[in-house]
């Protein structure tokens, strides 16, 4: 009898040493995901240069004076503008426009959808108060996801990117900018922009694939 406790209370103890087991796995994979999240959100900051967003002025950045002027024709839709943002731009203001080379502009080439012109909208709002760069990471970051630019979303950015939250909200309100894309996308025909991304180097068109390859052209025929 006492042998059939003996091995009854060892299979007890097995299975509930196995269960721990198990617990202290479950737990150690949840925490390592939260590890992996976070730095799937902070590693882009570490590795991408630092951003100078001081010198900005609406969708202008840099100084005035610079011997080169970069303007960008894009659109928050477009997946080929959401990467350039993502992994070119950085480099584009730390290498070119902090440096005192390029002056930068963006102009709002929005298509014709609904979400576009919101966001497009919103980025006025955001450039009102002279925060148009650091609004429009969150646009991009948020293009493709299920109600990236519904209201509530555009306003949750703006308190994440700093912005006077009510003061945006009023602006989106009031509809101050509601149509106000429609005379950069005329600028952008005028111009002759075919599509997004595309830029102009001191008034020559190029691509996202040439452009600092053309800026570094240009800032030697100024020398």
């Amino acid at each position: 009898m006492s042998s059939n406790i003996s091995k009854r209370e060892l299979l007890r103890r097995k299975r509930q040493q196995e269960k721990r087991k198990k617990t202290i796995t479950f737990m150690a994979i949840a925490a390592a995901l939260i590890v992996l999240i976070g730095l799937a959100a902070i590693l882009p900051r570490i590795f991408n240069p630092n951003a100078n967003l001081e010198q900005v002025e609406g969708f202008y950045l840099g100084d005035p004076d610079a011997p080169v002027t970069v303007v960008e024709f894009s659109n928050y839709t477009c997946g080929h503008c959401k990467t350039f943002a993502e992994t070119q731009e950085a480099d584009l203001i730390s290498e070119y426009v902090d440096t005192g080379k390029v002056y930068f502009r963006y102009v709002n080439f929005s298509s014709d959808a609904e979400s576009a012109q919101n966001a497009a909208e919103a980025s006025y709002c955001a450039a009102d108060q002279n925060k148009f760069f650091d609004y429009k990471s969150y646009l991009f970051n948020n293009a493709f996801t299920e109600d990236g630019f519904s209201t509530e979303s555009l306003i949750n950015y703006a308190e994440s990117a700093d912005l006077d939250v009510n003061e945006f909200s009023t602006c989106l309100d009031s509809d101050t900018f509601q149509f106000a894309y429609l005379e950069d996308k005329e600028y952008a025909r005028t111009v002759g922009i075919p599509g997004t991304p595309s830029f102009l180097v001191n008034d020559e068109l190029v691509y996202a694939s040439e452009l600092f390859t053309t800026i570094d052209e240009a800032l030697k025929g100024d020398s």
